[in-house]
C-alpha cells in the first residue's frame, strides 16, 4: 500500500512540474509576442514636398479616396500623381501653413505601424540661417579696454554708433508642406509632430 501511494504521490509531482513548465512556456511566448506587435514595423511610403503650397492654413490631412488625394495636391497647387490606389494605399498631407521667410521645410522622420494603426512622425526644420542668429554673441561698445565697471560703454569723447544686429535678408513668405503616400490601407492613420528640442 505505502508503494503504491509514493508513486501516486511522484507522479502527481511530475504531472504538476510538466504542467507549470508548460504555463511559464506559454506565457514567454505571450510576452515576446506583445513585445514584437509593441515594436514599430517600416510602413514603405513614397514623399513628396515643397514650400510653396497654395494654403497657408496649417493643418494635417489623410487621404483614403482618390477624390481625397485629389484635394491634397490642390492644396499644393498641382495636379495629382497618378500613384494613388483605392484600397491599396492611403496617403497624409502635412501643410506648416504660411511661414515669414524662407528655409522651412517639413522633414518626415519615419511612418511605421505601432499595434493597430500607422503613425508618420514628422518636425518642422527652421531655416539655417535663423538658427546662427540666435547663436550670434553680443557685442562689446567701442571704448572698453577689457573687463571692468565702464566695459560695457564707449568713453565720454568716443565717437561711438550702436550698430543693429545683422539682419536677415527680407525673403518671400511660404507655405511647407509634404505629401506621404502609404502603400496600405488595412490600418487608420495618425499623424505626430516631434517639437524643437
Amino acid at each position: 500500500m505505502r508503494c503504491s501511494v509514493k508513486s501516486i504521490s511522484q507522479t502527481a509531482r511530475r504531472t504538476l512540474h510538466r504542467r507549470i513548465a508548460h504555463v511559464g512556456i506559454l506565457t514567454v511566448s505571450l510576452f515576446l509576442g506583445l513585445a514584437v506587435d509593441a515594436s514599430a514595423q517600416t510602413v514603405e511610403t513614397r514623399q513628396w514636398q515643397g514650400a510653396t503650397a497654395v494654403t497657408h492654413q496649417p493643418e494635417q490631412v489623410i487621404a483614403r479616396t482618390l477624390a481625397e488625394w485629389r484635394s491634397l495636391w490642390s492644396r499644393v497647387g498641382v495636379a495629382a500623381p497618378d500613384f494613388f490606389e483605392p484600397g491599396r494605399t492611403n496617403a497624409v498631407g502635412i501643410f506648416l501653413g504660411a511661414r515669414t521667410a524662407a528655409g522651412y521645410s517639413v522633414n518626415v522622420l519615419s511612418a511605421s505601424r505601432r499595434r493597430d494603426r500607422i503613425m508618420v512622425v514628422f518636425e518642422e526644420r527652421a531655416p539655417a540661417q535663423l538658427l546662427s542668429a540666435q547663436r550670434v554673441t553680443p557685442r562689446t561698445y567701442l571704448g572698453s579696454s577689457g573687463p571692468g565697471p565702464g566695459a560695457a560703454f564707449a568713453s565720454p569723447n568716443a565717437a561711438a554708433s550702436l550698430a543693429p544686429p545683422p539682419s536677415l535678408a527680407p525673403s518671400p513668405p511660404t507655405s511647407p508642406w509634404a505629401i506621404v503616400l502609404i502603400h496600405r490601407a488595412d490600418l487608420p492613420v495618425s499623424v505626430e509632430q516631434r517639437l524643437f528640442h
